[in-house]
């Protein structure tokens, strides 16, 4: 009987496959393999935080030697012995199997080394102090004593900064970011390395006190504290406050990002709202704060001869839900010291004045609950010895500094002149401290020639004019 012939359909039980078909089934399979072996690998091992560590050290253990074999050894003895405390600092944290820390160290060990190396003599500063008011001192990263800081004391990654009671300084830094310190802190510079970009933030570690950092378009600044670490947006203005107990920290400008040491996700802090941090990381809520007033009279700079009698009435505008304000009065535009330093129910007050020269008034509105809100900016008015019917056509007396290049596009015009009377740089007012002096930052963008204009003007309108030239390089 004659074998039927299998009918073709769906059901078949094997088929052929060519040579070259099976060539290319099993090149697709040995990329499919390669593929998930790298990815394996980036993810087990270059994504691995002992890796990273790991890695980290033998970049900065490398950077050490080379600073150790180079010919300026001898000039950088000092960032040596840090490079080298902090790499060391580097293995303790990874044979205690703290990553990350191990990480930071050696990155920190790294960027010392590598910043000796790179300028061959003189170490670029990663901060400077700008102005200085009371007892301001700092400590260099290899030495225990402590100095008196002066205006324009260069600081790197390392040092340390305190202030008294009742004193206050402003550190700026290379990249424009301004950091204006409290009274009664202790801070270390404390420079980070982005391990993704290589390159170096500005950064402090508040050990007790109170910052204010500002930043500029395009920049970030960090602020260490014991259990956060709080990254401020650029374009921002951030407070951090810390204490035996807690930090705080209030945003009065743009945002910043606050991660705590413990893990878990990072908050974001808006425009006056405030979140506080216990010593070990754990976050509360965001809570909103009450808007700072606006500030009514006297007008910014308006000026009043002394009298025997003479008062000045403070008004400011009335803030929804307020249940109080705070008024500061002080000589010091940094408010270091206040003369007047009140709560208030009303949205007026009236200072008794004895004395000539500049003063800064400034408000902040109290909640419901009592907590008050961050600080309005300040006004300032000002106090003439120059009675009524008297002539005064002296000029005011202007002493300048030579300008100085606090680092890249940025300079600090600095001077004297009479107490009382108003400076203005190219056009724009400077604070001027009581005792006359003042200083400014300034950014300088055109190569070449630039000219700056200085003008002093005393309350009976009589003026110096003034000018410095500063030669920008490309």
């Amino acid at each position: 009987m004659a074998r039927k012939r299998r009918q073709s359909g769906a059901d078949i039980d094997w088929y052929l496959i060519s040579i070259d078909r099976l060539k290319q089934i099993g090149l697709v399979v040995l990329l499919l393999l390669l593929g998930g072996a790298g990815y394996w690998f980036w993810h087990n091992q270059q994504g691995n935080p002992r890796s990273n560590a790991e890695s980290a050290i033998a970049d900065a253990r490398q950077a050490l030697n080379s600073l150790a074999a180079s010919a300026e050894f001898n000039s950088h003895r000092n960032e040596f012995n840090r490079a080298q405390t902090k790499l060391d600092e580097a293995n303790t944290h990874l044979a205690a199997v703290r990553f990350r820390e191990a990480r930071d160290a050696a990155l920190e060990s790294q960027t010392i080394s590598r910043a000796a190396l790179s300028v061959g003599g003189e170490m670029e500063s990663d901060a400077q102090f700008l102005t200085i008011e009371g007892n301001v001192q700092y400590q260099k990263g290899a030495s225990s004593e402590w100095k008196d800081a002066d205006p324009r004391q260069p600081l790197v990654n390392g040092d340390w900064v305190k202030t008294g009671d009742r004193a206050s300084a402003e550190l700026i830094f290379a990249n424009g970011s301004l950091y204006t310190v409290g009274p009664g802190a202790l801070l270390e510079i404390y420079s980070a390395v982005n391990p993704q970009t290589s390159r170096k933030t500005d950064a402090v570690q508040m050990r007790i006190g109170s910052v204010e950092v500002a930043t500029t378009a395009n920049v970030t600044s960090t602020v260490r504290t014991p259990g956060t670490q709080v990254v401020v947006e650029s374009d921002s203005t951030t407070q951090v406050g810390v204490d035996k107990q807690q930090t705080e920290i209030v945003a009065t400008r743009g945002a910043a990002s606050v991660s705590s040491e413990a893990g878990g996700a990072a908050v974001r802090v808006g425009m006056n709202e405030k979140v506080s941090s216990t010593a070990a990381g754990a976050l509360s809520p965001v809570k909103k704060l009450a808007m700072a007033p606006g500030l009514l009279s006297p007008g910014d700079n308006q000026v009043f001869q002394l009298t025997p009698d003479l008062r000045v009435e403070l008004i400011w505008d009335a803030r929804d839900g307020a249940s109080g304000y705070v008024l500061q009065v002080s000589r010091s535009r940094l408010f270091s010291t206040q003369e007047i330093n009140t709560r208030r129910s009303k949205t007026s007050a009236v200072a008794r004045v004895t004395s000539e020269g500049a003063f800064y008034w400034r408000v902040a509105s109290v909640g419901p609950d009592g907590d008050a809100g961050p600080f309005s900016t300040f006004r300032r008015f000002r106090v003439s010895g120059v009675k009524k019917g008297e002539s005064d056509r002296d000029p005011p007396r202007l002493t300048l500094k030579m300008p100085f290049h606090v680092g890249g596009q940025y300079y600090t015009i600095a001077g004297a002149t009479e107490p009382g009377a108003t400076v203005f740089i190219n056009d724009e007012e400077v604070d001027v401290e009581s005792s006359g002096a003042f200083q400014k930052l300034i950014a300088l963008e055109k190569v070449g020639r630039n000219s700056i204009v200085i003008k002093a003007v005393d309350p009976a309108g009589n003026q110096t004019v003034q000018s410095q030239t500063v030669i920008v390089e490309e």
